[in-house]
């Protein structure tokens, strides 16, 4: 039987590295987009309760990463464009012990996890350029609308 004893639920995010860039001339502007993978890890330290023994806690995480896209026009950030085209199904696991304790081996096998995917994920950040030229074409077409309607 596990009771929740010590729960602490920490969202913990690590750097963001960057994996793909492009730039895109559309109409009269040129924008940047960069692409991260980047992963969230959730952490909750729990303690096993049995009749007979010591408790020990136990550090239960699970990790979600996802490929998130930022766009730049003129070195300003446009943050209408920007969002999380890609996630990664989640990575989860357990250390015996506390959470402080295994964060380096949990840091670890993220680390490894993002890796193993990179090809996957630069794949995906290639793929969405012709999402994002649509999705300037869209702007584009509501605001040369409005223009013409004044």
């Amino acid at each position: 039987m596990f009771l929740i004893l010590a729960s602490s639920v920490a969202a913990l995010a690590v750097a963001p590295s960057t994996i793909h860039s492009t730039d895109i001339i559309h109409g009269a502007q040129a924008y940047t987009a960069s692409y991260q993978a980047q992963p969230t890890i959730s952490l909750r330290e729990v303690e096993p309760r049995f009749a007979n023994r010591g408790a020990i806690p136990v550090c239960r995480w699970q990790a979600d990463v996802s490929v998130n896209r930022a766009v730049a026009a003129q070195g300003q950030a446009v943050p209408a464009f920007g969002k999380a085209i890609h996630r990664f199904t989640p990575l989860s696991g357990s250390y015996a012990g506390t959470c402080t304790a295994a964060r380096h081996q949990i840091d670890a096998q993220v680390a490894r996890h993002v890796a193993d995917r990179s090809a996957e994920a630069v794949a995906v950040a290639q793929q969405d350029r012709a999402v994002l030229v649509n999705e300037l074409d869209g702007v584009h077409a509501l605001t040369k609308g409005a223009v013409k309607g004044g």
